[in-house]
């Protein structure tokens, strides 16, 4: 699926009357930062009981990573362009505290290298190159609805449904629009100030991995102003293995406890992977109906906002209450009269009762339908519910904010800072339960006076 676009792409332009151009493009950046406090120890074992494992202390942690990719846009002749492109990064963890069973501390880093794929599709279109009345792509490409999200939001295509999962951070590659994010189709309408996106999408990120989703976006503009909009996705509409999607309804011998489905009564309800998102947005920018805006720039003084239903049906008690579903996050563009580019305020509000992560690998007492290979015995990461111990309350993570700045300087050199409290995951993790082959699973930052703060500086080409 990855090559097939550019295959294609290679096949087209040896066969096109018209002469093929390219533009090469890509980017290099450093980055560090520091986990200021973090409440939680992440670690393989519950630290409401001391001496049972390794206990990981968060707090004061290095961040770092290097990176560089680079891209080629190919105009294959009047109606096609593709675009393929490759990227590497390195990452690093510095987790000072490194306590075992109250020893003496140790240090502790982690590092790691990545390669990933920046681009790789084909698009035909009829129109404007630019902005196409129609449009159809193939491949991984990368797609952002709500462009004015910096880092909170997007709930529509990030995260999974059962428990609803949040995902956000610094530079996340959902809202660099230089990445793929996305594996599968996309077609692509507007007319006038209406658009509207038709997207069947291949999970390549959360297991049970291979499932298609189908999300549909719409977006109207008005008073060249507000942009209202909404979304629907049938998230894994078409399973790779139905088996998986309600493990519940394998073989009853097979599984070693209820954490599959819920006994109601006389009823037995079966929790699914499956699930209906529905999402509306808008984005207001206030200076069209100020007076005078000369000193303000393009970004500033634009208000916007988004929420969500993770899962429309409910199942049991565990999922009894969409209101428990319901994340909602507002953001603002505050004025930096062209001192910045754009510095972003945003908060969250999310009511759930589960703990938002995915590090319980295998928790045995996780009633929310965990992830399991076919034959139905490797654990593979599932939240759990909040328990007494290591995370009592579950209302203190409710809240989330963020503060990012951004500057440019002579076109090609870009600084960016940001200081939260999010659902930010550093890349990697120590073992035991925290990590996978994706990168860290664990959020962070999970009490009010938890917070990060990250800079990278960037060399655009």
């Amino acid at each position: 699926m990855k090559i097939l676009p550019l295959v294609c792409a290679l096949a087209y332009s040896a066969h096109a009357s018209e002469d093929v151009s390219y533009k090469i493009h890509g980017q290099a950046w450093a980055e560090m930062g520091r986990i200021m406090q973090s409440s939680d120890t992440l670690n393989g074992v519950d630290p409401a009981f001391p001496g049972s494992g390794d206990i990981i202390k968060l707090s004061g942690a290095p961040l770092r990573s290097l990176g560089a990719q680079i891209t080629i846009d190919a105009d294959l002749g009047t109606n096609w362009v593709a675009n393929i492109g490759l990227g590497v990064y390195q990452a690093a963890t510095s987790l000072g505290t490194y306590n075992n069973k109250a020893a003496e501390p140790s240090f502790y880093n982690v590092s790691f290298f990545k390669n990933y794929l920046a681009q790789a599709n084909l698009t035909y279109f009829l129109g404007d190159k630019a902005r196409p009345w129609l449009s159809f792509t193939a491949g991984n490409f990368s797609y952002d609805y709500n462009p004015d999200v910096k880092n909170l939001g997007l709930y529509l295509l990030r995260g999974p449904v059962y428990p609803g999962i949040l995902i956000s951070g610094f530079q996340q590659f959902d809202v660099d629009t230089s990445k793929s994010t996305e594996l599968g189709f996309k077609l692509h309408h507007a007319l006038g100030n209406f658009s509207q996106d038709l997207l069947f999408l291949n999970e390549r990120a959360l297991p049970p991995m291979y499932d298609w989703s189908l999300a549909y976006v719409a977006k109207y503009k008005a008073f060249d102003a507000l942009e209202v909009g909404g979304g629907v996705n049938f998230y894994r509409l078409v399973p790779y293995s139905s088996a998986l999607e309600t493990p519940g309804h394998l073989d009853q011998t097979s599984l070693t406890s209820t954490n599959y489905y819920e006994i109601v009564g006389s009823d037995t309800v079966f929790f699914t992977h499956q699930g209906i998102k529905l999402m509306g947005m808008f984005s207001l920018d206030l200076k069209r109906w100020l007076p005078s805006t000369g000193s303000l720039g393009e970004a500033d003084c634009k208000l916007y906002g988004e929420a969500a239903l993770l899962g429309l049906k409910n199942y049991g008690t565990i999922y009894a209450k969409r209101s428990q579903r319901i994340p909602v996050m507002g953001g603002f563009n505050l004025p930096a009269f062209g001192i910045l580019d754009l510095l972003s305020l945003e908060v969250e509000w999310y009511g759930s009762p589960y703990k938002n992560d995915l590090s319980n690998i295998g928790n045995p007492g996780a009633i929310v339908a965990p992830w399991m290979s076919s034959n139905g015995l490797t654990p593979i990461p599932s939240p759990g519910p909040v328990s007494p111990g290591a995370y009592p309350d579950s209302t203190r993570d409710n809240w989330k904010w963020s503060l990012l700045a951004q500057k440019t300087f002579a076109r090609h050199i870009r600084f960016m800072g940001q200081i939260a409290n999010d659902h930010y995951r550093p890349n990697q993790m120590p073992a035991k339960g925290v990590v996978n082959s994706a990168g860290g699973t664990a959020a962070a930052l999970t009490r009010p006076g938890d917070w990060y703060i990250m800079g990278r500086l960037g060399f655009l080409f």
